[in-house]
């Protein structure tokens, strides 16, 4: 027989006593009715929202019971079991069996409490992202003997490496961050080294491919590179914040469960954790529909693999590691999925436990497959160790954030009452914030869609991101470059700027004056908006030179700077955003050639 603790036997007689019992002493049958709410995502799964404070007060605000939505524990299941489809239509429902007929009110907590979870949430929000810049900054250090080298040597020294290693050429790189984001098969078949061009030939020969790579051959390889678009795109949908790309793509790596080995196990937890996965999945979405945080966690990720340039790769191949950016992003990827497991409630522990675990032994099998020797396999060793803790954090703010949920139905008299809460507010935000007014270009030219090159391309060759070219996207003459082209790199830091800029006493202040437009300046590290350590949350580029003799590049550095936002007066006389931009306060002394 299974022991159960006291807490496991009360969930699972909740559902039941919540269905039969009465209260003793209380109001008679006729006068009282079961009640219940069911909260739901409006994620592309419909997914139930588990383990949620619920309160059902009456007209005069006081509560009459409390309670908490089903999780998979209340009926003996565990997170990602098969069981969960079976029970799933049960489970986000929060139920009482005799409450009065009258209009009542449903939230999910007490003000103070939703509050101070908020609260801790954001301080671990803002601790998380300082470490994401601690992190890029060693990465930076770690790399940029490569990064010399190729700038310096380019296909002489990578080819120099290569031939010491395993006697093969290499071709050219990859031409910056939007092909590396936009085309990962054309930018791994075509336009990288040698190294990648011999995984792409794992697609049909990997036993040959292992060999060239001077690696064992291991089960998993041929499907793991036939997955690298999907990897990519997994990543690129966190950093975007688009839901229902993340959904799509991240499931589609379920077909890797019919390879061997570490990477067949992986294909297997993730065809459970979304075929018979609910509380995690609670802690995705709210990462995703509350913060940039995954994406920027994606986002630093791919930055610091895209300075691993091919004389890196080289020098891998030659001294028997490969190439392991597939093997890198699956490890990634199992590391969220874990953390975000650990992030559900202490009554759903042993639930998640399961997944958390077989997620960390995955990403423990996935990691092992890494091998090499030399300074090239030392440094992709201080990307991994670097990088772990701090995606070991997300699960304490997963935690706060599902802790912080704010809803609130007055008036309710359904017996049944159905709350969607919404996924897409940021995205959806981002699109209007584009044609605010008319000849909006905050986005266009400064989110996260604008790449790392195409910013060093506006201020060095005057190519407008809008629209590729010289030609200005907004008046249609030529597009002059700036000496700093900068972005934020989430649509969810964007949109919070706005918002906070618009509920400001300066933005009050500037309407009430009724002009056709101003400019508002806020400082980055207000605490009510980003703090301090803000600096992962953003990107920029300055020229060295004059437009007509540019001799250059640096990279800026925002902390302690500050966010310019111009308004325009519309038609009905409300006023919308025209463009909006972080600023630097210095730069990095470094100077790099930009070709």
């Amino acid at each position: 027989m299974t022991d159960l603790t006291p807490a496991e036997v009360t969930a699972q007689a909740e559902p039941v006593a919540n269905t039969l019992s009465g209260t003793f002493g209380g109001v008679c049958q006729t006068c009282t009715a079961p009640r219940q709410v069911k909260f739901f995502y409006d994620d592309p799964l419909t997914t139930p929202v588990t383990d949620l404070t619920t309160r059902f007060l009456d007209a005069d605000e006081t509560v009459l019971a409390q309670t908490r939505t089903y999780h998979p524990l209340n009926y003996g299941a565990k997170d990602t079991e098969a069981q969960i489809q079976e029970i799933r239509d049960n489970l986000g429902i929060a139920e009482q069996p005799d409450l009065p007929h009258a209009p009542l009110t449903i939230d999910t907590g007490a003000e103070a409490d939703i509050d101070s979870a908020a609260d801790d949430a954001w301080e671990l929000e803002k601790g998380l992202v300082g470490d994401l810049w601690t992190f890029e900054t060693a990465m930076v250090r770690t790399f940029q003997p490569y990064v010399d080298e190729w700038n310096r040597d380019g296909w002489t020294g990578a080819a120099g490496d290569f031939i010491n290693g395993v006697g093969r050429g290499i071709s050219s790189w990859w031409n910056g961050e939007k092909d590396f984001w936009g085309s990962a098969w054309g930018w791994l078949k075509s336009t990288t080294s040698s190294a990648a061009s011999a995984a792409w030939d794992a697609v049909t020969s990997p036993i040959e491919t292992a060999q060239a790579l001077g690696r064992a051959a291991w089960d998993g390889a041929q499907a793991a590179y036939g997955q690298l678009e999907n990897l990519v795109e997994v990543l690129r949908a966190l950093l975007t914040g688009d839901i229902d790309a993340f959904f799509e793509k991240t499931q589609l790596l379920a077909a890797l469960r019919t390879a061997g080995g570490a990477i067949g196990e992986f294909g297997q937890m993730i065809y459970d954790a979304f075929q018979n996965g609910v509380e995690w999945l609670n802690s995705l979405i709210e990462m995703i529909r509350r913060t940039p945080v995954l994406g920027l966690i994606a986002h630093t990720a791919m930055r610091a693999i895209t300075m691993m340039t091919p004389n890196f790769w080289a020098e891998m191949v030659g001294t028997g590691g490969g190439f392991v950016i597939p093997e890198v992003i699956i490890w990634l990827i199992c590391l969220l999925i874990g953390a975000l497991a650990s992030a559900s409630g202490a009554g759903a522990a042993p639930a998640v436990a399961a997944l958390a675990a077989r997620a960390a032994s995955t990403a423990a099998k996935i990691r092992r497959l890494i091998k090499g020797s030399g300074n090239a396999f030392r440094a992709i060793t201080r990307f991994l160790d670097l990088l772990q803790p701090i995606i070991a954090k997300i699960g304490p703010l997963g935690r706060k954030l599902r802790d912080s949920i704010r809803e609130i139905q007055r008036g309710v008299v359904d017996k049944t009452q159905k709350l969607f809460m919404p996924t897409r507010y940021y995205l959806q935000r981002l699109r209007q914030l584009e044609f605010d007014v008319p000849g909006a270009h905050g986005p266009q030219r400064h989110e996260g869609d604008v790449t790392a090159k195409a910013l060093g391309d506006r201020t060095y060759y005057g190519i407008d991101p809008m629209t590729g070219t010289k030609v200005d996207g907004v008046h249609g003459g030529n597009h002059m470059a700036p000496r700093n082209s900068t972005k934020f790199k989430t649509p969810a830091d964007y949109v919070r700027a706005d918002d906070f800029i618009r509920k400001s006493s300066n933005f009050v202040t500037e309407v009430a004056k009724g002009e056709d437009d101003f400019s508002i300046i806020i400082s980055i590290a207000d605490p009510k908006l980003f703090g301090s350590n803000a600096q992962s949350r953003f990107m920029g580029k300055q020229r060295v030179g004059s437009v007509k003799n540019p001799t250059g590049m640096r990279d800026l550095d925002f902390r302690n700077g500050t966010i310019k936002a111009v308004y325009k007066r519309k038609s009905d006389g409300t006023y919308g955003l025209y463009t909006m931009f972080p600023q630097h306060s210095g730069v990095f002394p470094a100077v790099y050639p930009w070709k």
